[in-house]
């Protein structure tokens, strides 16, 4: 990594919200509950993007909003694929859950507890890169066999 940006995110009301070194709200991943179900979105600059669980068993998961998909997951190969300008980054999901585009190591992210999380990014990542990063990174697959919608 070259330059790192460092953020924190915050469980707060069911909502985690990322903010920067400085305090400041970058954006936020928001659950929503519907009668039988939950679901999730984030929101950054004002924009709103639905995560949707895909898949067999409902273990990967695709970030769109109105003129398509942006991103998805395929955990199989382990994963997430930028969608227009097709790019690849590969990631490991351990005690550091960490991105990788080209085996550089872009993001990092580091649970203190269960309400805060520590990440280190790559100064040329997306925002909305690293907020689906820590949504995909830390759900660990609450939805296998549901019904995820």
């Amino acid at each position: 990594m070259k330059y790192l940006k460092k953020y924190k995110a915050l469980t707060i009301k069911k909502q985690f919200v990322l903010t920067s070194e400085d305090q400041k709200e970058i954006g936020r991943i928001v659950e929503t509950n519907k009668f039988f179900s939950s679901g999730y979105y984030i929101i950054l600059n004002s924009r709103s993007y639905d995560i949707k669980n895909v898949g067999f068993l409902k273990n990967d998961a695709e970030l769109y909003y109105s003129k398509g998909v942006v991103y998805f997951t395929d955990l199989q190969k382990e994963r997430i694929i930028k969608s227009g300008d097709v790019r690849m980054y590969h990631f490991k999901l351990d005690k550091t859950n960490q991105l990788f585009e080209k085996g550089e190591l872009l993001i990092e992210i580091k649970k203190e507890n269960n309400n805060l999380f520590h990440i280190q990014a790559d100064d040329s990542v997306d925002d909305l890169l690293i907020l689906f990063f820590l949504h995909y990174s830390t759900q660990e697959f609450n939805y296998i066999g549901g019904d995820g919608d």
